[in-house]
Parts: C-alpha cells; sequence; structure tokens
C-alpha cells in the first residue's frame, strides 16, 4: 500500500518473539575443565536476580507437566511415556527466558510458553524422538536386568509399559542389598548415553535451527568433547543438592525434636517444606540455565565465556 494513502486502515507488525539464529550456534568445540564449575557459577548469578520469578516460572513448568501426566494416565501403553513428547517445547521456554536474561533483558513471564510459538514442530519431533529413545532404553535395560538380576527387579522396568494405572510389581524380600546396588550401579551406566543424546538436543532445535536427529548426534559429540567439564559439572550439583538435602534434613530434625509434636512443631514443619519447595525450584532453575550456560560455551555463542554477564 501506499504510505501516503491518508485513508488506510492502520497496520500492525507481527510480534515474533525474538530468539539467536543458526549463525549464532556453531559446532561444539573442546572446553577446559574448570568450565564444569563456572557453568554452575554463572546460572547462579543469573537466577539469583530473579530468583522469585524464576520459582514461579519452574513451578508453572512441573504443573503443566503434571497436569500432562495425570492425562496420560488414561492412555494405554505409552502413557507414562507422553509427558516426555511435550518437554522439549516446555523446555525451550526456560532456556528462552535464560537467554533474555543473559542479554540483561526484562523477565517476561510469557516467554516460558515461547516454544509453542518458535519452533513448535521441530520441537515435537525432538520430544517424539527422546519419547522413542526413552522407550528402546527402558526395554534395554529391562532385558539386561532380566538377564542380570533375575525377573523380580525386572518387573519394575517392564511394567513401565503397561498402563500407569496398573500397580507396581513387588520386589521379593529375598534380594539383598548388594544385587540392589548393582542393579541401581547398571541402570545409572545405561542412562549415561541417553542423558548424553538428548541433554542439549532442545536448546540446538530451537536456537540452532537443527532437527531434532542433528541435534541428537550434535549433543553426543558435545558431550563426549566434554567429558571432563561435564564430570566436574555433575561433581558440583551432586555436593550442592548434597548440602542443600543435608541442611534441609537436618533442620526438621532440630525441630521435631526441640518442638515436639504440638502446634509449634507443626507450624515449623509448614513452614520448613515452604523453605524446601522454595529452595527445590530455585535449584531447579539453576540447574536448567546451567544446561543453556554450558550450551552457549561450547557452541560458540559467547565470545567470553570466562566473562560473568552483567545483570541488573
Amino acid at each position: 500500500m501506499d504510505p501516503n494513502n491518508p485513508y488506510q486502515g492502520p497496520q500492525a507488525a507481527l510480534l515474533e518473539t525474538p530468539r539467536p539464529g543458526e549463525a549464532t550456534v556453531g559446532r561444539a568445540r573442546r572446553r577446559p575443565v574448570g568450565h564444569g564449575w563456572l557453568w554452575w557459577k554463572r546460572a547462579w548469578s543469573l537466577v539469583a536476580t530473579n530468583w522469585v520469578l524464576w520459582c514461579l516460572a519452574v513451578l508453572v513448568f512441573f504443573a503443566v507437566i503434571l497436569g500432562i501426566s495425570l492425562l496420560s494416565l488414561f492412555v494405554p501403553v505409552l502413557g507414562s511415556f507422553v509427558p516426555t513428547l511435550f518437554s522439549p517445547v516446555l523446555a525451550a521456554g526456560l532456556f528462552h527466558l535464560a537467554w533474555r536474561r543473559w542479554g540483561d533483558d526484562d523477565f517476561e513471564f510469557g516467554d516460558l510458553f515461547a516454544g509453542f510459538s518458535n519452533r513448535t514442530g521441530a520441537l515435537f519431533l525432538a520430544g517424539l524422538m527422546q519419547l522413542l529413545l526413552q522407550i528402546g532404553f527402558t526395554a534395554l535395560m529391562a532385558a539386561l536386568v532380566w538377564v542380570a538380576f533375575g525377573p523380580d527387579i525386572a518387573a519394575f522396568f517392564s511394567s513401565a509399559f503397561g498402563s500407569a494405572l496398573e500397580p507396581v510389581p513387588e520386589i521379593s524380600a529375598g534380594l539383598d542389598g548388594a544385587k540392589m546396588a548393582l542393579t541401581g550401579l547398571l541402570v545409572t551406566a545405561l542412562s549415561l548415553p541417553y542423558m548424553a543424546l538428548i541433554w542439549f538436543q532442545a536448546p540446538l532445535v530451537y536456537f540452532g535451527g537443527r532437527n531434532g536427529f542433528q541435534a541428537l548426534g550434535e549433543s553426543l559429540i558435545a558431550v563426549l568433547k566434554n567429558w571432563a567439564p561435564m564430570l566436574w559439572y555433575s561433581v558440583v550439583v551432586l555436593l550442592v543438592m548434597l548440602a542443600v538435602g543435608g541442611a534441609l534434613a537436618l533442620l526438621f530434625v532440630l525441630a521435631s525434636t526441640l518442638l515436639g509434636p504440638g502446634v509449634s512443631g507443626a507450624l515449623a514443619m509448614v513452614l520448613l517444606s515452604l523453605l524446601a519447595l522454595v529452595l527445590g525450584l530455585f535449584l531447579m532453575a539453576v540447574l536448567t540455565v546451567s544446561v543453556y550456560a554450558s550450551f552457549r560455551d561450547i557452541f560458540g555463542a559467547d565470545d567470553e565465556p570466562e566473562a560473568t554477564p552483567e545483570l541488573a
């Protein structure tokens, strides 16, 4: 239309949620071991500046996942896997919030659902690939555990293919602690390749314009290239979780011992439960942003990854 026409109706540009393009996301590069701590440190600093909003955002995230999980209870056979289909779409919103705050932009709560307006189809396909991988790894774990330790423990894994409304099989009392510990180690070892495949999948699809299958391969390569800082990062996360969990457990024990079962004791338990909820949401927010921090560092979105972002 003629911009000088006084009779034309008003026009407004369609709003699109901004995000970094594929050009800013390169190939995975190897980073120093110490960056495992740097990712956590930068994420902590970023979340702490808007900790209330971040806790609310994570709470909404889990509320949506819980709602999807409850609805999927009535889906036969694959109901327990349905939330996996939506997880990349919802996770993209948290990563988008992290990207905005990284650039010192305002915290826009509506950006939590940015995955439903940007790269939505690709993110759902990524979720479908995660779902198929989850089914495959669950079947593999159930088969290996069955062969190694017998049907009593493996029944827990095979039950994942049935309806979530069915009762979970009970483990017989004859199983000793050593066998249970070995089972846990085997399951953890088999879970590592799955986690490496999906660790950077959602941000690669959302920020880097990759398809779901390509993102799986690049995520695996990135984790393998950076196994040392990833290991150090895992140790940091474990130590923080143990420290916070231990402190909360000590507070609960002290409150129960000193205040007893009366009204003051019950009130203390409620307050401590709220504190535990807030701390849990805060740590989950830091964990999510630390994944984004490692993504920026490994895939070259940061020119100076050692520098702490200036946060308002």
